[in-house]
């Protein structure tokens, strides 16, 4: 056993010297990147200002009003003459630019195989870590002891961190359902104040769809909020999703009998139920402000109890020796 572990560790610190390696070769391709990317904008603005001194040659040896005048002054011939003259002069500077824009692409390329060896060495690591924790844990000794204690506090916060994640994201769930509960509320409440002053059959009918709405809206909120208390059960505030419901009587009374007393009815069923969604999206909010910190305090454990158990597995273990 003594050998194995001893062949391990000279693996692992055989391949923590590969990556370094391959480290300086990335680093090297990254730099031969941004030169090439750099020197490929130059050749680009280079040949976009030769298409523009080709179009001004053009013009002035053609038989446009450019080409009359440089055939007929000495000022036109000059201008022409010049023109062509850094025409050249820029064409060369562009072939130049490309030459050197393709040095440095063969140079990217060829760095490119030693910097890809670093992923392939890097998941070389990862599976020699795998290995030696699978033997750790089955050794009964201190050292399996102290793996297995790192591994089930990781793996308590992890079901932590998952937990209040999936309890946020019900929280979340349920505060946009209210949401938008109390926005069809809100519009129910409008139309049923023109309902009052005499709005008649079409008010009555805007009023009870946006209340239909919020029904919906109502419904989503309690299958999130069963979510939420399904999975954070030792949560010690509740939150109450407000009733919406009406009466199959004041429903048909407030379509058909129009009657002062049957508007008033809904209207204030509709104040209660805003107020009961004020005071829903306010418990709601303060919970998902304590579920967020909860939630980000788990994940800063987790990383700390993962970045613990990794140093652990990275330390040669006693008695080996490595080259």
């Amino acid at each position: 056993m003594g050998k194995t572990w001893q062949e391990l560790e000279q693996q692992l610190a055989d391949t923590r010297a590969g990556i370094a390696a391959a480290q300086g070769a990335e680093n090297a391709w990254k730099e031969a990147r941004s030169r090439h990317e750099a020197l490929e904008q130059e050749s680009r603005r280079a040949w976009d200002y030769v298409l523009l001194l080709s179009g001004q040659l053009e013009e002035l040896e053609g038989w446009g009003p450019s080409g009359l005048h440089a055939r007929l002054t000495r000022q036109g011939r000059e201008a022409r003459a010049e023109c062509r003259t850094l025409l050249e002069r820029e064409r060369a500077s562009y072939e130049e630019k490309r030459r050197v824009q393709e040095e440095a692409r063969e140079e990217m390329e060829r760095l490119a195989g030693p910097a890809e060896e670093r992923t392939r060495l890097e998941r070389r690591y990862e599976e020699l870590l795998r290995e030696k924790a699978d033997l750790l844990r089955e050794d009964p000794g201190e050292l399996g002891e102290r793996l297995r204690t790192l591994e089930r506090e990781r793996n308590a916060l992890y079901t932590l961190e998952r937990e209040l994640s999936r309890a946020l994201s019900a929280a979340q769930s349920a505060r946009a359902s209210i949401r938008r509960m109390s926005g069809s509320l809100d519009h129910a409440r409008n139309w049923g104040t023109v309902d009052l002053l005499g709005g008649g059959l079409l008010s009555t009918m805007a009023k009870h769809d946006h209340l239909d709405d919020a029904q919906r809206a109502a419904q989503s909120a309690r299958y999130a909020l069963e979510r939420l208390r399904s999975q954070m059960t030792a949560l010690q505030k509740a939150v109450h999703v407000p009733q919406v419901e009406l009466s199959s009587f004041a429903v048909f009374a407030d379509y058909w009998m129009d009657g002062l007393f049957a508007d008033w009815y809904v209207q204030s069923r509709i104040k209660e139920a805003q107020a009961g969604t004020a005071q829903a999206l306010s418990n709601l909010g303060g919970l998902i402000s304590a579920l967020g910190n909860q939630q980000r305090e788990a994940a800063g454990r987790l990383r700390s109890a993962e970045g613990a158990r990794r140093l652990f597995l990275e330390e040669p273990l006693p008695g080996t020796q490595t080259e």
